[in-house]
């Protein structure tokens, strides 16, 4: 079975980034934000929705980002549902993370990490979410800042995006709007 390539402007704006970092710094845009972005769709497990298309891995455990087509009804990817699936997740492997890929990149410039996507279910309010942030991943952030900062400014204006400066608003409300 041909993999298809994945028909996103922002995959393709995202990929050039990281061509441009290789050619550039001999560096990937996954050393910088800790996903690789595929060009053809990826690998799916058997808890990835059937209609999801697979555009990003971590490089841990399966985890992976999708684009969630709503059963075939979205055909733009780049306005299509953000999917964080964690296969070794059992309880409850699929999230639901952003409303389109450049929003998940603009919580990914608040944020400064992804994996902090993966704690969200255990956060009952913003002060659980900026506490578990503290404890658990400023370290790592502070030690990468400069790196951060360079990258995120690449990427804002690769994309042509802003931080999304209230995610927990942001990530419950587009949940709530799905139950």
């Amino acid at each position: 079975m041909d993999k298809k390539i994945i028909d996103s402007t922002t995959i393709t704006s995202l990929i050039s980034l990281d061509d441009e970092l290789k050619k550039e710094h001999d560096l990937t845009l996954d050393q910088f934000i800790g996903i690789y972005i595929c060009k053809e769709e990826g690998m799916k497990y058997e808890c990835t929705p059937e209609d999801a298309i697979v555009f990003a891995f971590t490089g841990t455990g399966g985890d992976h980002f999708a684009f969630s087509t709503m059963n075939g009804l979205i055909k733009d990817l780049d306005t299509a549902p953000i999917l964080f699936i964690q296969p070794m997740i059992f309880s409850n492997p699929v999230k639901l993370v952003a409303n389109n890929i450049r929003d998940l990149f603009s919580v990914f410039l608040t944020l400064k990490e992804f994996y902090i996507l993966e704690r969200f279910d255990w956060y009952e309010s913003e002060s659980d979410m900026l506490h578990d942030i503290e404890e658990h991943y400023q370290k790592a952030i502070s030690s990468r800042q400069k790196e951060l900062k360079f990258i995120s400014e690449l990427i804002q204006n690769q994309l042509q995006i802003t931080p999304i400066k209230t995610v927990f608003k942001y990530i419950s409300n587009i949940r709530e709007k799905t139950t």
